[in-house]
């Protein structure tokens, strides 16, 4: 599956997953720069405001409707929980979806 593929997929489910209390979406990783192995997985960062209650369960159902809707394997990532480095790292390939 192509970025372009990923990121139409993605949108077409946005609704659902911001319903799990995501306000930004973003992939990054070799899924964004199309530099990936078959098996590579798609690395999301996902925003969530503040006040909003987001627990690990949450952040599984997003990985889940992802998955579902590219059929590929999805690892994300709060944004309020990486440091400061790794944010620098994806920086460069971060390819926001909404």
């Amino acid at each position: 599956m192509t970025r372009d593929e990923i990121v139409a997929a993605i949108r077409r489910n946005a609704d659902a997953i911001k319903g799990k209390g995501v306000s930004k979406l973003g992939i990054f990783g070799s899924r964004t720069r199309d530099d990936y192995p078959p098996a590579s997985d798609i690395d999301v960062l996902v925003e969530v405001e503040p006040a909003v209650s987001f627990s690990l369960l949450n952040l599984i159902d997003v990985e889940q409707i992802i998955e579902e809707a590219t059929g590929l394997q999805a690892q994300a990532t709060v944004r309020r929980s990486i440091s400061p480095h790794l944010a620098h790292q994806i920086a460069d390939d971060f390819l926001e979806i909404f």
